[in-house]
Parts: structure tokens; C-alpha cells; sequence
């Protein structure tokens, strides 16, 4: 659009630009708040000899370098300012959520770790009653066994041994008891003395057997028995013993591997009880166990594993 020069109003130096509407016939119209890049009025500035397009001033300005510095200068702390408060905000509301979800988070875990304390304290509770109870009936069952070994062991108490018996008919061994009896022992004794004897086991590598004799009564028995010392050196090596249960046969044969290794002196059986000297003419000790056993006659290092290698079999048996 131009501008006529009888339009033109007289202007002097220094005067303001005057601000043309692009259609004069809209002249009392309001010119728009957000006018378009079509809309935009041209600016009529006398001193430069004629119109500008106003387009073209605000784009050129924008494109000049000193503009957008000055801006820059003047915006960039106004921005930064207002950014690094919002960030602040942001970040603080991002801890905060991460703080409280874990707070949440530990007040849970902290509630169950209670919970199974409190179960965990429940079951050591629970476990030391079992446990108390199960030491309870082990001890029941150790006395209850030793009952039974001591019953076994009276039910023994008139049966001997013989030991290294030439056995001619070993469906005649009464003859042969009353036989040793007579001309080694010096006790004479009957076939009714002998209520049932037999051959134990087999014989050895020198054909020799072992006889189980249960006498009638406890007084027989002990006649023969109190002679035993007189076989000591006897050329046929019969010896003679009481008639022991198991766990009292594995107890006596630790003994005899303690007197081999010179802790014992002498030991020997009375009516089933096992005693030990430890001395020439010392206090005898009776032995009822491989633990007193070994407290009396406390082995060597190398005794001391023999014996626990034995006593396991022993109890695994």
C-alpha cells in the first residue's frame, strides 16, 4: 500500500513515525491484539523517505546478532533464575516421592523383620522344649538300657566260660566241664550240677573250642570260678571266665588292650563287675564304662584312638 503525497502530514525532525492502516476503510476498526504478518501496519517514517514494512523490521531484528545478545543478556538471568527454581521444585518433589516410598518401604520391611523375629523367637522357644524333651527320653532310654544290660547280666550270673576245651563230641560237653573241673581245678562237681552246656562258636586254628556252662545254682559256680587262678600255668592254656553280655565283653577287651599298653596292671570280673588295678598292690577301680576306663587309666594319644575306634563299632553294633 502507498501513500500519496497529498496524504502526507506535514512532519518536522524528530517527530514519531506515523502508523498507517493497511485499509483505509477499516480505519474505526480496533486493530487486532495478535495482528498476523498479513495484517501488520506499515510505519510511514518521513525521514527516511517513505514507507516500511514492519514485517521486515521485526525480522531483520530479530535476525541482527547485537539484538539477540542484548536479549539474551538481559533474559538469561531472568530465565536461569525461574529454571533453577523449577528444577529445585521438581527435584524436591522427586526426593520427597523417593524418600517417602522408601521410608514406606523400610517401615514395611521393619514390620515384617519384627514379625519373623517374633516367629523366630517362637520356634527357638519351641525347639528348646524339643530339645529338652528329647534329653529327657535319652536319658529315660540310658536307663532304661542299663536296666535291661544289668537284667541280662544277672540272668547270666551262673553260666562260665571255658576257653581252649578239646572238644571229642560236642554233644557231650557236660563230661568235658565236669572233667576240667575235677583235675584242674580241684572242685568236684556232677552232671547235675550243669543244667545245659554248649559249644560257642567255632573252634580255633588249633582245633580248640569254647563252652557256655550255666550251672544249677549261684554256690556251684562260684566254687569253680574262685579256683580260676589255678589255670594260670596251665600247659593247655584253659582259662576260664564268667559269662559277660555284650556291652561288658566290648568294655573288658579295651581293658585288655590298656593293660598291653601298661596303663593296667591287673583286672578281672566278679559276678558280672569289671574292676582294674592300676598299680602293683594299688586301690582297685570298678569299671563300668569306657569313660571310666579312661579316667582311671587315661590313655596315650595313639591308645586313645584305638579305644574310640573300637567303642564306635562297638556302639554302632
Amino acid at each position: 500500500m502507498s501513500v500519496s503525497p497529498k496524504d502526507k502530514a506535514p512532519q518536522t525532525e524528530g517527530t514519531l513515525p506515523v502508523i498507517v492502516q493497511s485499509d483505509p476503510g477499516s480505519a474505526t476498526e480496533p486493530i487486532p491484539t495478535h495482528p498476523s504478518t498479513d495484517t501488520l501496519p506499515t510505519i510511514y517514517m518521513p525521514h527516511m523517505g517513505g514507507n516500511i514494512d514492519l514485517t521486515n523490521v521485526v525480522i531483520n531484528l530479530l535476525s541482527n546478532p547485537l539484538f539477540t545478545n542484548a536479549i539474551s543478556t538481559v533474559l538469561s538471568p531472568m530465565l536461569s533464575q525461574s529454571l533453577t527454581s523449577d528444577v529445585k521444585n521438581v527435584v524436591n518433589d522427586a526426593v520427597q516421592n523417593a524418600f517417602k516410598s522408601l521410608t514406606d518401604q523400610i517401615e514395611n520391611e521393619t514390620c515384617r523383620i519384627d514379625s519373623n523375629e517374633m516367629k523366630i523367637a517362637e520356634l527357638t522357644d519351641e525347639n528348646n522344649e524339643l530339645r529338652n524333651r528329647v534329653d529327657r527320653a535319652e536319658s529315660r532310654v540310658e536307663e532304661v538300657n542299663a536296666r535291661i544290660e544289668e537284667l541280662e547280666q544277672y540272668g547270666r550270673r551262673n553260666s562260665l566260660r571255658f576257653h581252649n576245651v578239646q572238644v571229642a563230641d560236642p554233644n557231650d560237653t557236660d563230661s568235658v566241664v565236669v572233667q576240667i573241673c575235677k583235675d584242674k581245678l580241684n572242685v568236684d562237681i556232677t552232671p547235675d550240677d550243669i543244667c545245659r552246656s554248649h559249644v560257642v562258636g567255632r573252634p580255633n586254628r588249633a582245633g580248640k573250642s569254647q563252652i557256655i556252662c550255666r550251672l544249677r545254682n549261684w554256690k556251684v559256680k562260684n566254687r569253680i570260678y574262685s579256683q580260676k587262678k589255678k589255670l594260670k600255668n596251665d600247659q593247655s592254656r584253659i582259662f576260664v571266665t564268667e559269662d559277660l553280655t555284650r556291652y561288658r565283653q566290648a568294655v573288658v577287651s579295651e581293658v585288655v588292650k590298656a593293660k598291653r599298653a601298661e596303663k593296667v596292671t591287673s583286672f578281672w570280673t566278679n559276678d558280672g563287675r569289671i574292676f582294674i588295678k592300676t598299680s602293683e598292690g594299688g586301690q582297685k577301680f570298678l569299671i563300668e564304662s569306657i569313660d571310666d576306663l579312661n579316667y582311671y587309666a587315661p590313655p596315650s594319644n595313639e591308645f586313645a584312638m584305638e579305644v574310640g575306634q573300637s567303642h564306635s563299632s562297638d556302639a554302632r553294633q
